[in-house]
């Protein structure tokens, strides 16, 4: 497979031959589940994943009738958002309006619960789906930047404050953002949420709790009250 972002037809993509036959062309692969297309947009993936998770939930709609509230809201838990949760932070920097496949699927889900539930019982809802990515995501620069676990990623602290600011005491746990040429490129993962997490450091003072128990909370409630 040639990875370019440039509009290169296949037909017009270089031979490669290995021991005197030459190799075709995959417009995509798959690989543990991910499918990996060449220009890196991820969206036959995800809309892949949108119409699986479909199909489970109307699996749960045709049993319905036999289940409450509770029933059905365990059920997507368990069956249906783990399928559009399996490696999120490598396909979210897909176009947004493939992202909102996903929401949809949720939003029928809650649909359904909400009409099971009868009157006097509490409400249960569902977290967005984007919110429990920046969750994610936020764990993931945590245990690399403060706990120092063992990661690919390259976190670089941001360049020290030439004077002074109400948020230059904090500059020293904020991250570099790298630079973007493309939108594509600042959707990706250390872009965006190297741009949230420093939002974070300047905002609270999360970053410097003792363990990833407590951070993980404390980052669903901030999300919560803070979701621009």
């Amino acid at each position: 497979m040639l990875i370019t972002r440039c509009q290169v037809p296949l037909a017009h993509s270089p031979a490669l031959v290995m021991d005197g036959m030459t190799l075709a062309y995959d417009s995509a692969i798959s690989i543990l589940g991910m499918q990996i297309d060449r220009r890196l947009t991820f969206t036959d993936h995800v809309r892949g994943i949108a119409k699986n998770a479909a199909r489970k939930l109307a699996c749960i709609r045709r049993i319905a009738p036999l289940l409450d509230a509770k029933g059905c809201y365990t059920l997507y838990h368990s069956q249906v958002r783990p399928v559009m949760e399996y490696c999120p932070l490598v396909w979210s920097c897909c176009p947004p309006s493939y992202l909102r496949l996903l929401d949809r699927v949720q939003h029928r889900a809650q649909r359904l619960v909400s009409h099971k539930t009868l009157v006097g019982e509490r409400q249960l809802h569902f977290q967005p789906l984007q919110h429990r990515r920046e969750v994610a995501a936020l764990c993931v620069l945590y245990k690399v930047h403060r706990l120092r676990a063992p990661h690919p990623l390259r976190l670089e602290p941001r360049a020290a404050a030439t004077y002074d600011t109400r948020h230059s005491s904090n500059r020293g746990q904020e991250l570099q953002v790298p630079f973007s040429r493309t939108e594509l490129h600042q959707r990706s993962f250390q872009p965006r949420y190297s741009r949230l997490w420093n939002t974070m450091v300047q905002q609270t003072s999360l970053h410097s709790l003792p363990s990833l128990q407590a951070f993980k909370p404390a980052v669903h409630k901030w999300r919560s009250h803070d979701p621009g």
